[in-house]
């Protein structure tokens, strides 16, 4: 029952889009080549399906997202839990990253181009810079969050140094913030994954909604764009599922 529930609100948006897109192709009689129609597109998915081509595009995004994602925590949360816990470093810090933070990750692409070429680190650090300020910012803001009550109360009970303080107290109270970053910054890369795959890639949904323009094929563009929303959607419910049935900050 509680995944019908879950589940109901989708299928009736996505007959809801549907139907309104039925619609305008039917009121506004537009070119298969500007807008298709549904079954078109449904057409066009199954065959992608059946030829596992979707599974190649699919599996190079994801790859590209997640090795951006964790390579983003492993720099990110270190340097934030540092920023939230010394006031002084985070003095010479933050101006650094808010003076970077504002810069969108498209703005990237010609020096991505240039640095790294046409190689697949020049996508990875396109998305690396779409992941890393959300998990930045949540860590900082976690590490503020956390009671000054646990931290004297950790300090009494034998946490003598700033490591063991950290692993022990800091780290956990204020991982529920960390995570609410690391499921905002992986929505964050999977929106950016379009602009990385402008980087001269030969796979991956940006490539496929991409190419799709390139050769007047838009059953491929809403294609891509549908498996980027859907894919969307079940990768945040899984951030959910780990946000609501783990009590981290224990």
């Amino acid at each position: 029952m509680t995944l019908i529930r879950v589940t109901l609100p989708y299928l009736y948006a996505s007959i809801a889009i549907i139907a309104v897109w039925q619609a305008v192709v039917t009121f506004t009689s537009a070119h298969v080549a500007i807008l298709p129609p549904p079954a078109l597109a449904a057409q066009t998915f199954i065959e992608l399906v059946i030829s596992g081509e979707i599974f190649t595009h699919i599996r190079a995004s994801l790859s590209r997202v997640i090795a951006a994602w964790g390579l983003s925590a492993l720099i990110a949360v270190p340097l934030g839990l540092a920023m939230g816990r010394w006031r002084r470093f985070e003095n010479i810090v933050d101006p650094v990253v808010e003076l970077f933070r504002p810069i969108s990750p498209l703005a990237w692409i010609p020096l991505a181009i240039l640095w790294f070429g046409i190689s697949e680190t020049g996508k990875i650090f396109i998305i690396f810079v779409a992941t890393f300020f959300p998990i930045l910012l949540n860590t900082v803001s976690g590490v503020k969050g956390v009671d000054k009550v646990l931290i004297r109360a950790g300090q009494v009970l034998g946490c003598e140094d700033e490591w063991s303080l950290f692993r022990k107290v800091i780290l956990p109270a204020s991982m529920p913030t960390i995570i609410v970053g690391f499921r905002i910054a992986f929505g964050t890369g999977w929106a950016a994954i379009i602009a990385a795959e402008l980087v001269a890639a030969q796979s991956g949904l940006g490539y496929l909604i991409a190419d799709g323009m390139e050769i007047l094929r838009s059953d491929l563009v809403m294609v891509g764009m549908a498996v980027i929303g859907v894919l969307g959607v079940l990768i945040d419910s899984v951030f959910r599922i780990i946000s609501k049935h783990y009590d981290w900050g224990t």
